[in-house]
């Protein structure tokens, strides 16, 4: 078991390491619980991942944009009201939201519970919870009477660069249409329904490309990952690449610097270039999301599979074809370990 990088929160460096469901250090920010899973230190200056947890919002973060960060939802319980520009959407889970630098945006919860998995490329901002809230130890969400000093909101917006917008006006929610199941190809900002996106069959898995290199110009890659029981992948490492897996549903064993530990859903693993990975599902289905910055590494679930229409995978694998796929790739950050 690799008990030596399962910890209570991210460490300050980049190196392996899996942070368990509720585990990182947590922050209240304005009445929601903030975990920090990884950071600027963990990620090689990738990105910072956290969750965060909520129940109603009595109002909605202020309307504001960043001048250099690209910011993503990935709802995964209750229901999360996103805004950006004229347009906001509710996003319910498995839908995902994504923001580019200068677009006016705000989020609020619109649901007794809701979460999100969230990740801000490039990494550093998130430092932004720490100086803005205060540390939580409770297990849950905080009484509604709970008091929270406003007073260093303001300032951490300064220092993180949080540019608010005052007058600006947050729009009607409008249900989604035909435009929220495309993904784009260039940068812009975007709402994207659960299970669409770019996908992928290979080895038993779907990938579903969610926020592509493209969009973010290099900055960030995200993608989801489905697959069903017995279905594994191939020991890979990346030269440069930096990944983080996020388990939403299911239970997977990770093989990690050779190590095997197993994840549920809820768990986080951070895995920095030069550290080999491989995953195995262990239950009847998992979905997980990989998130990479710092170069193409993730881009060879594009290129070695096969493109398909319909959100199913194959019940077999074929490792062998697997493996003479992902030698067989040229000018990808990803080699068999």
């Amino acid at each position: 078991m690799l008990e030596k990088v399962t910890i209570k929160q991210a460490p300050g460096k980049d190196v392996p390491y899996i942070l368990r469901e509720g585990e990182g250090k947590c922050l209240l920010v304005a009445g929601q619980m903030v975990h920090l899973l990884a950071g600027v230190e963990e990620t090689a200056g990738g990105y910072g991942a956290v969750v965060c947890e909520a129940t109603y919002d009595r109002q909605a973060i202020p309307l504001h944009y960043h001048e250099r960060e690209h910011d993503t939802w990935l709802c995964t319980r209750g229901r999360l009201q996103v805004w950006c520009g004229e347009q906001s959407r509710i996003l319910t889970e498995g839908d995902f939201a994504y923001v580019k630098p200068y677009d006016v945006h705000s989020y609020r919860s619109v649901a007794p519970r809701t979460s999100f998995f969230g990740v801000v490329a490039p990494g550093g901002w998130e430092g932004f919870f720490t100086a803005a809230g205060e540390e939580w130890q409770e297990a849950g969400l905080p009484p509604e009477n709970h008091p929270f000093d406003f007073s260093r909101m303001g300032p951490a917006m300064g220092q993180y660069g949080v540019m608010r917008v005052d007058g600006a006006t947050y729009a009607e929610a409008t249900n989604g249409d035909e435009t929220d199941r495309v993904l784009p190809t260039e940068p812009a900002s975007y709402i994207l329904q659960s299970g669409y996106g770019l996908t992928r069959r290979l080895n038993g898995h779907m990938s579903t490309v969610v926020l592509s290199r493209a969009i973010t110009e290099g900055a960030l890659d995200m993608r989801t990952i489905e697959a069903g029981h017995g279905a594994g992948m191939p020991a890979i490492v990346h030269a440069a690449t930096h990944v983080s897996l996020y388990l939403m549903s299911g239970t997977l064993r990770l093989t990690l610097g050779g190590e095997e530990n197993i994840l549920n859903a809820g768990d986080f693993a951070n895995i920095p270039a030069g550290t080999a990975y491989a995953t195995r599902v262990e239950g009847g289905h998992a979905r997980w999301v990989l998130s990479g910055a710092n170069g193409d590494g993730l881009e060879f679930w594009d290129r070695a599979g096969a493109k398909t229409q319909e959100f199913v995978f194959e019940n077999k694998s074929d490792l062998p074809a697997c493996v003479t796929a992902v030698k067989g790739l040229n000018g990808v950050d990803v080699a068999l370990a």
